[in-house]
């Protein structure tokens, strides 16, 4: 089969974690004899392909990429309708794959092949990204499949009117042949110029509203004096990185937290770490969280979108309560306090990983996903 990935793309310094998974999907049903194309939505008409991240990502994984429209809130919905459909029929291809609101809305429009959406969460993180999310969330029944990475965001999607039978959860997957070395918590002491013998636990992501960093913030002061020789590292770029920056002066926690910006490899921060914090007011499913497990390091996570199918309390890491900076507090002192409790749990969350969140079960999932969505297609058409 023929599949066209179509997701928004953009210059970064680093791909994110939605295009790993997306890329990582395609390689797994490229493994499997699918042909697949993808084409990014450019928001800039001064940006050359070959700086676009995940254009360039694409390519080097030996796939047909290109940037065909672009999509902006200056730009008209309908042209980028229309690039799509014209998109269409020059790669033409058997089915069409929509990652993210922007692709969801515009591959709505292209009946004249079967559509996929992929449904991430919404964050509605600025009033034109929720002018947009809304208009995704109506059109959703439009497309022949849903496939949610979360069993929540499968509710959502049935909450808007999407048949059940039409909406898959598949779960993202990690691939831990294609992770990197880890890189021991004394080295990144050495590296960061802290001594040795510091406890360092962190939080990987984007600094925005709904990843809640503020309330990791104040379980930091509620934890000072209780904890010693800790430093938490806060990995990422985001419109709340000043806000945070500010808030952290004004708990007096200037020598417990260093904001590191953003980091080639995360995954090899984490591999270093003593605990990740997920502080999450909303989540999909976190690919941190995923890796975290896979170099058995403790997870502490909020109980948000799809974290409660990775983190088990008491099993597979501690799950605590949204919002709740005592809670948060209280779960880091009980990890950090007891190291074999911890490494108990970080070795039930590599199984659990082992079991069920591998990219084998990743792509039988789609594979017979897209076959589904096909056969969808041809019911409305008969």
């Amino acid at each position: 089969m023929k599949i066209l990935f179509v997701q928004p793309g953009g210059v970064t310094a680093y791909i994110s974690s939605t295009e790993r998974q997306g890329l990582q999907i395609s390689r797994g049903l490229h493994q499997r004899g699918h042909h697949i194309v993808w084409r990014a939505i450019l928001t800039d008409r001064s940006w050359a392909e070959d700086k676009i991240t995940l254009i360039r990502a694409a390519s080097e994984a030996g796939f047909d990429a290109a940037g065909i429209y672009f999509l902006h809130y200056k730009y008209n919905l309908l042209a980028s309708i229309k690039a799509l459909k014209k998109a269409i029929e020059d790669v033409r291809p058997d089915l069409v794959c929509a990652i993210g609101y922007k692709a969801g809305i515009i591959t709505a429009f292209t009946p004249q092949k079967p559509t996929i959406e992929v449904l991430r969460g919404w964050t509605g993180h600025t009033l034109p990204v929720r002018v947009y999310e809304f208009l995704d969330k109506l059109l959703l029944r439009k497309h022949d499949l849903i496939i949610a990475i979360s069993p929540t965001q499968k509710e959502i999607a049935i909450r808007y009117g999407v048949p059940p039978d039409r909406v898959w959860w598949i779960p993202n997957a990690l691939d831990t042949a294609r992770l990197s070395p880890p890189v021991s918590g004394e080295q990144w002491c050495c590296e960061l110029g802290l001594p040795a013998n510091t406890v360092l636990i962190g939080a990987v992501g984007r600094l925005s509203k709904e990843k809640g960093y503020e309330h990791l913030l104040w379980a930091m002061h509620i934890l000072r004096g209780d904890v010693s020789n800790v430093r938490l590292l806060i990995a990422g770029e985001g419109i709340e990185r000043a806000k945070l920056e500010s808030l952290t002066r004004e708990l007096g926690l200037q020598h417990v937290v260093q904001f590191l910006g953003e980091i080639p490899n995360g995954a090899q921060l984490i591999s270093g770490l003593s605990l990740l914090v997920l502080p999450s007011l909303s989540e999909g499913m976190p690919n941190v969280i995923l890796e975290a497990f896979a170099y058995k390091t403790p997870v502490v996570a909020t109980a948000v979108g799809g974290v409660p199918e990775l983190v088990k309390d008491g099993e597979t890491g501690w799950l605590v309560p949204p919002r709740d900076p005592h809670a948060l507090a209280q779960a880091i002192r009980e990890a950090l306090s007891n190291p074999e409790e911890a490494r108990r749990r970080a070795e039930n969350a590599y199984r659990h990983l082992l079991a069920n969140f591998t990219v084998e079960r990743q792509a039988e999932a789609w594979e017979r996903a897209l076959q589904a969505a096909v056969e969808n297609w041809r019911k409305k058409r008969r």
